[in-house]
């Protein structure tokens, strides 16, 4: 009788998300990028940004938004980040949440099959 696969995994290269900006294509973080530390860290940094949201500390949120970019695309230039506006940051940190909640959501597909 065969074995039932339980779980695939690879430890070589993977493809990365990727945005382009002023049509320079940088990558963003995966999930595959993420250690315990570095989760903990980002799920803080968005805990911070969330707590000044209604004290309107617009200051204190310019720059959690940008720490976050920062730590989402990789490689992103200080005059690349401070000509976005902060409505595409929040779409950048939007399309890094989806692509970590996807593939998380694919991990525990594959580990429950």
């Amino acid at each position: 009788m065969a074995q039932k696969m339980l779980m695939e995994l690879t430890t070589g290269v993977f493809d990365r998300a990727k945005i382009k900006i002023d049509e320079v294509v940088y990558e963003i973080k995966s999930r595959e990028d993420l250690g315990l530390k570095q989760d903990a860290e980002f799920r803080g940094v968005m805990a911070e940004f969330a707590d000044a949201q209604p004290k309107n500390d617009w200051q204190r949120m310019a720059e959690l938004l940008d720490r976050m970019v920062r730590f989402v695309v990789i490689g992103i230039p200080d005059d690349v980040l401070a000509k976005l506006s902060d409505a595409k940051k929040l779409k950048i940190i939007e399309v890094f949440t989806k692509e970590v909640t996807d593939s998380r959501a694919q991990t525990s597909e594959t580990a429950a099959a």
